[in-house]
């Protein structure tokens, strides 16, 4: 090698939005948990939940849309089972099924069920603030398609 040549320079990877834990980007997180955060606490300090015709519904406060409480609590679920199976961290996803179950078939919900599900959400947001933008972003695709697949099957 020639004196005046320099050996290249050791790839960096620039930065990107996408490496960048979700712990750094809160609001991220706040948009996830809110929803759920806020059917608890309705359930809590007034003993009701809001309902549209005969279907239970909550509103988000991120786009102040209507949604459906039992799908969407369903739907959180079942992406959070992705990471469980991809990672194997258990994080006790049984109490947000059971209330799910409960909402849909008008069943009476305990204090003892909102309160297994308030630690299963310490649970989720504990693992949501160790992941990337961009894995969670890979999660919710992934969901999107196993949604997809079912609609199919």
């Amino acid at each position: 090698m020639a004196r005046n040549k320099r050996p290249p320079k050791p790839y960096r990877p620039k930065y990107t939005e996408a490496n960048i834990k979700l712990k750094f980007q809160p609001w991220k997180v706040h948009a996830v948990f809110s929803p759920l955060e806020s059917i608890l606490e309705q359930l809590e300090d007034e003993g009701t939940i809001d309902v549209a015709g005969a279907n239970p519904v909550f509103q988000d406060h991120n786009d102040g849309c209507w949604y459906q409480s039992a799908p969407a609590i369903r739907g959180v679920v079942e992406a959070y089972q992705i990471h469980e199976r991809r990672t194997g961290v258990p994080l006790d996803l049984e109490p947000l099924r059971v209330l799910a179950n409960k909402i849909e078939y008008g069943m009476p919900i305990f204090e003892a069920d909102t309160k297994a599900c308030w630690e299963c959400l310490a649970r989720m947001r504990r693992e949501t603030m160790e992941m990337t933008a961009a894995y969670a972003r890979e999660l919710i695709n992934d969901y999107k398609i196993l949604e997809a697949l079912q609609e199919i099957a």
